[in-house]
């Protein structure tokens, strides 16, 4: 039988009180944990989480007891704690000490590896029972045959465990148990410390219990000589503990070698202070006769490199001179847990002294501030952060494969997987969390689901041969993560995906859900709410008007909010927001975009991750917040929920997207054409409080579309078929991604399903504009738009262009009637410092009276508005020009092509005007309400365009 089996019942448990020594309550319960955690059989490790100075070191002894081991490779972070253990487990002084074993227990044969494993240690390591060893020892130990002897490997101060040196020791003697032991179970670079947290002690009962003692910040105010105003004070705190009686010593501590020597030369000169440095690039053996020269209170204290941190038991160390403080939560409260120590006599608070200059936030608390209330801070951070270790492993313990098998070592880790938060919001009707990920996801088996999150995860690995390869080889990998998360209290879902096209989207939306709606801006507005302290890094403000000149400004930088003023307000409508602000007393970042998209600068682990989706789920659901910022952002109108179409809706357009980058006509499944989706004509067929029928027309094809309350556009027998990039869609389709816009006469704006409502008490029908034409005298026929003669009567065209070409004020005149036109006609005049273009649109008199059908003004009041695109710039212009030039049309009746090209090329001011020509419009009749209406929403919506100055109408008498 083994030593550690046979020595088992001479183990006691006595409970530590006032009148008897013997086990604290972590340590009881660390010890009683682990046993439990290796009746499990389970092949993780074990993590036990103890404050520094709970007992750490007693309950690491006694685990080879409670588990009957064989033999026992115990793993410390540095040379001196190793050496500290092997005194320690070489005479069982904690455990007698403790009365866990009587005085005359026989202690285990213990050997310390001091170098890397030879052959010649071997019989020595056969004959003893434990073994420690530093990770490089260690290291070469598990990489020899002798590793299969172990049974029971032990890590002290686990959060080094991710390091590759460690990770590979654990690795190497995966036949034996893992027991890590460490007071802070996370780390700056947020590597995971894999295993099963299966305890911890809280610093707040540690704190009850007198095991974690008193802490005193000592605030310095900020000013010159930093260092020696530090020393000054330490030397102060230190003869004032001593003449009260404390045994109380001080540990002076920087983050460098050559601070170090500085300041020992300056506690040398400016102190009575007998201080000794200590750093690595002294011998073993130095540094422990400093150490035992303090021990032994030879000398008053040490300056230190972090060398004296983990592991290292001096109690009395009370006085802290922070020089330069610690860059992480883990170095902070390992630090401060060596001087919070309690078990030693004489001893008081114990003191930390540092310059208020506000050098160290660690988790957004400012340490090092006079009002720093320590005490709370540090039991608070601790706390919480263990806290929220321990729920992201719990949390991910409930994924499991797509095929429902449990996760195993040999699969990517989700503690590894940070994602940026960024996600795409539907609601929705449904959830199947057994849904399966697109196929041009590439995730295959790596799906991993959590029922109890209503969380799907797919890693993809996308493969393709590089653009600059004529070969067939694949080259390229492509790794890409997939996030889709239901919020069921708010029939939300949050998709993340690194493919961000709106096809992507809407294809994994699509897996996993029945119905689906994008979010409208209003809502998604919400996620700026209950936040104090805004600043804008970014905004964008969509136009409401035409597509000429700016369709959508965007600032950035710091505090742009401020660029926004009300006019502003009135012509824009809120794109997108990025800002950082105070919520809940901590600093965030928070941003939003018209695509039902939210965002943050933040990466975090997949359970917090989680947990932002759902708190921005919460507010995007809550209809009685108000987002009020108190910016200039605040001007700006908010896109609502589209709950019934208006009935003012009297034209429609394509998306600023669509006219940026138009999708081409298909002639066949196989065969694309010259036509762009842009030469198409929209006619609005009705419109219903549920939907809008649109008709489209493209190069002799129809398709009649619906476009629903919620966003969806379909169509029952489509034709018109489109090749949008790589991809071939039919007409709906497109639209879905790309929704037309729709305007009403009273200046609402609709867009998938959102509307922003304007000033419609801005929108004025002036009788004056419009120009009386004497048509009779010139022989027209008002009901002939073009065409031959009839009986001596000219159509309008032909009398246009003799009015036209006998105004001698333009250099050019185009004529380019026919399907995707600019307009009918076309001037250009040219002068000193300007160009100024002007658009006619023409149409005949249908209707039996003057202002008497409806029908007369609204088809070209919609090609009127819809040609404001082509009047962005003059390049714009021109090469649409050039485009219809090529498919015979935009026909020269006055000047020479290339001089119009060069004139159009020349950076002159660029101006332009809408001439709409309707002889059934007559300016001495009452113009009925209902003209008045449309007449007067076309005038305003293209004089707010921005380039445009100008609508005229050529009406009759």
């Amino acid at each position: 039988m083994c030593y550690f089996a046979e020595r088992y019942n001479n183990i006691r448990f006595p409970i530590d009180s006032e009148n008897s020594r013997g086990l604290r309550n972590a340590q009881l319960g660390a010890v009683h944990a682990i046993a439990a955690f290796s009746t499990l059989r389970k092949k993780s490790a074990g993590i036990v989480v103890m404050p520094t100075g709970s007992g750490k070191t007693a309950v690491l002894m006694m685990t080879p007891y409670m588990l009957l081991s064989r033999k026992v490779l115990i793993v410390t972070p540095s040379k001196m704690v190793r050496g500290q253990i092997f005194d320690d487990f070489s005479n069982l002084g904690t455990l007698k000490k403790a009365r866990v074993f009587m005085e005359d227990e026989r202690p285990p044969a213990i050997f310390e590896l001091k170098k890397l494993y030879s052959e010649d240690f071997r019989e020595k390591i056969e004959s003893v029972d434990v073994v420690v060893a530093s990770p490089p020892c260690a290291l070469s130990l598990s990489e020899n045959g002798m590793r299969e002897e172990f049974d029971l490997v032990l890590i002290d101060e686990a959060h080094h465990v991710p390091a590759p040196t460690w990770q590979q020791i654990l690795i190497n003697m995966k036949t034996a148990k893992h027991f890590l032991f460490t007071a802070t179970p996370f780390r700056m670079d947020r590597k995971e410390i894999k295993g099963d947290i299966i305890y911890t002690y809280p610093l707040s009962m540690a704190f009850r219990d007198g095991i974690f003692g008193e802490i005193q910040y000592v605030s310095i105010e900020e000013a010159l000589e930093k260092d020696k105003l530090i020393a000054k004070e330490a030397e102060r705190i230190f003869l004032n503990d001593r003449q009260q009686g404390y045994d109380h010593y001080l540990m002076v501590r920087t983050d460098t070698k050559e601070k170090a020597r500085q300041l020992f030369d300056l506690y040398q000169k400016e102190t009575t202070l007998r201080l000794k440095r200590i750093d690595s690039s002294m011998s073993f053996r130095t540094a422990k006769t400093y150490i035992a020269a303090l021990k032994a209170k030879q000398i008053d204290g040490i300056i230190c490199v972090d060398m004296l941190g983990e592991g290292f038991d001096f109690p009395n160390l009370k006085i802290a001179a922070i020089h330069s403080p610690h860059k992480s939560l883990a170095s902070t409260l390992q630090f401060i847990g060596r001087f919070a120590r309690t078990n030693a006599e004489n001893i008081g608070v114990a003191k930390f002294i540092a310059m208020n200059d506000s050098e160290l936030v660690i988790e957004n608390y400012k340490l090092y501030t006079a009002d720093a209330v320590w005490q709370d801070i540090i039991i608070d951070m601790s706390e919480r952060t263990i806290h929220k270790e321990e729920e992201v492993k719990k949390n991910l313990e409930g994924y499991v494969r797509g095929d429902g098998t449990p996760l195993t070592e040999n699969v990517i880790s989700l503690h590894s997987l940070r994602p940026n938060c960024h996600a795409k919001v539907y609601h929705i009707s449904g959830f199947d969390i057994n849904g399966v990920f697109p196929e041009f996801c590439c995730v295959g088996d790596d799906i991993y689901r959590s029922a109890n999150d209503n969380t799907v995860v797919g890693i993809g690995v996308a493969k393709s041969k590089p653009r600059w390869s004529d070969t067939e080889q694949v080259l390229d990998v492509q790794n890409l993560l997939f996030i889709v998360h239901y919020q069921e209290e708010t029939s939300l879902l949050f998709v993340y995906s690194q493919m961000k096209s709106e096809a992507d989207y809407r294809a994994i939306a699509e897996a996993f859900t029945v119905g689906y709606n994008k979010i409208p801006r209003n809502e998604i507005h919400r996620v700026l709410g209950e936040m104090q302290e805004y600043e804008m890094f970014n905004t964008g403000m969509q136009s409401r008007f035409a597509e000429t000149g700016e369709s959508y400004r965007i600032y950035a930088g710091s505090n742009v909010a401020s660029s926004i003023d009300p006019i502003s307000g009135k012509m824009y409508a809120a794109g997108h927001v990025f800002c950082k602000a105070i919520e809940n007393g901590e600093p965030v970042t928070i941003g939003y975009s018209s695509g039902s998209k939210i965002w943050s600068s933040t990466y975090l682990l997949i359970p917090e991750y989680i947990k932002w989706c759902n708190s921005r789920g919460l507010k995007i659901a809550n209809e009685a917040i108000e987002v009020k910022t108190n910016t200039n952002y605040d001007f700006m109108p908010i896109p609502k929920r589209l709950t019934a179409f208006p009935e003012k809706v009297f034209f429609c357009f394509f998306s600023d997207k669509t006219y940026t980058s138009p999708p081409i006509l298909m002639r066949s499944i196989d065969e694309p054409s010259s036509i762009i989706l842009t030469d198409a004509t929209l006619i609005i067929d009705s419109v219903a409080q549920d939907s809008i029928q649109v008709i489209v027309s493209l190069q002799g094809l129809t398709d009649t579309i619906t476009c629903n309350i919620d966003g969806t556009v379909s169509c029952d027998r489509p034709t018109i078929l489109l090749k949008d990039g790589r991809n071939r869609v039919y007409l709906f389709e497109y639209l879905n991604d790309y929704p037309l816009v729709f305007k009403t006469t009273d200046d609402s704006v609709i867009e998938g399903n959102e509307i922003c409502t304007g000033a419609p008490d801005a929108i004025i029908f002036l009788q004056e504009s419009i120009k009386n034409i004497d048509w009779p005298t010139y022989q027209t026929n008002i009901r002939r738009e073009f065409g031959a003669n009839n009986r001596g009567k000219k159509p309008i065209h032909t009398v246009l262009q003799e009015l036209l070409l006998s105004n001698d004020e333009f250099n050019y005149l185009l004529y380019d009637h026919g399907s995707g036109e600019i307009a009918d006609f076309i001037s250009v005049k040219e002068s000193e410092h300007t160009i100024e273009v002007i658009l006619y649109h023409v149409k005949a008199m249908k209707g039996k009276n003057f202002n008497g059908d409806l029908s007369d003004i609204y088809e070209v009041t919609q090609q009127a508005i819809k040609s404001t695109i082509w009047l962005k710039t003059r390049g714009t212009l021109l090469e649409k020009v050039k485009s219809r030039r090529k498919s015979r049309h935009c026909v020269l009746k006055k000047g020479q092509f290339k001089d119009l090209e060069k004139t159009l090329k020349q950076n002159k001011l660029f101006t332009a005007k809408i001439v709409i020509v309707q002889p059934a419009i007559s300016k001495s009749l009452a113009i009925p309400t209902k003209f008045q209406e449309v007449l007067a929403a076309t005038s305003f919506y293209i004089r707010n365009s921005g380039r445009i100055t100008e609508l005229e109408i050529w009406g009759s008498d």
